[in-house]
């Protein structure tokens, strides 16, 4: 099964071979779950894709068709921004989130091992975000 080969996609799922083998489908099935974990940064790659090539009008009238098409459900309400409304120009506190956690998870480790020099630039890096955490836990408990 080729994931790009859309014949195998049907509205209610997708066809698998018959004679597919265990080893197959374990492919497939990676194939698959790699496509959920990462759904969100393909269509982002996709549509900036489209937009620097097709502009953005083009973008959202293939996208409003396309949900159509597909029976999609309408999508969910939006939850509270917590990002300036123009996000081109700026980084996303969920992208910096995300960035970290795989920051952390890669060299936490490491950090164990750093000399003083690096430990010293680490902090002075984390500290804005410390103060920051801090002052939003004080905006929380004046809230209850």
């Amino acid at each position: 099964m080729n994931i790009n080969e859309l014949s195998i996609f049907t509205p209610n799922g997708f066809k698998i071979d018959p004679d597919t083998t265990p080893e197959a489908w374990k492919e497939h099935h990676r194939k698959i779950m790699f496509c959920r974990a990462f759904s969100r940064q393909i269509l982002r790659e996709s549509r900036m894709f489209a937009t620097e090539k097709w502009g953005v009008d083009f973008v959202a009238e293939s996208e409003i068709q396309m949900e159509l098409a597909l029976g999609l459900p309408e999508p969910k309400p939006e939850k509270p921004t917590l990002n300036p409304e123009d996000k081109s120009r700026v980084i996303t506190i969920e992208g910096i989130n995300q960035s970290f956690t795989f920051w952390n998870r890669r060299m936490a480790p490491e950090i164990e091992k750093w000399d003083k020099e690096r430990l010293s630039k680490a902090l002075t890096l984390l500290e804005p975000m410390e103060a920051q955490a801090k002052r939003i836990r004080e905006l929380l408990d004046a809230t209850r």
